[in-house]
């Protein structure tokens, strides 16, 4: 088979991957995120964390994605007691990997 060809064929696999590699490295990233920024301290998700806080496993039923989004930017906005953690030091990208991620869990 002629190189240019092999490239030709390389580059469409590029093409179509990213979409799909894009959502599951989101997805890997959101629950990385649970994990290490605590949330499982407060809240259940998948069997496993606290009760204290709402359960996560279908949270994308009971908020908007924008009040996912609210809770994580500015959590005082409803929590004026301070009960949920600050996110203020995460990144844009990682807050979108989060409330995406939530807002599917239905």
């Amino acid at each position: 088979m002629p190189l240019f060809v092999v490239i030709l064929l390389l580059a469409g696999q590029l093409l179509i991957a990213p979409a799909g590699f894009a959502q599951d490295a989101s997805e890997a990233l959101a629950r990385r995120l649970l994990n290490s920024q605590g949330c499982k301290a407060c809240h259940s998700f998948e069997g496993t964390g606290a009760t204290r806080g709402s359960d996560l496993d279908k949270v994308g039923s009971r908020l908007t994605r924008e009040q996912l989004r609210s809770q994580l930017v500015n959590p005082q906005h409803r929590h004026a007691d301070g009960r949920i953690a600050d996110f203020s030091h995460l990144q844009e990208h990682e807050i979108e990997a989060l409330t995406n991620f939530l807002s599917e869990r239905r």
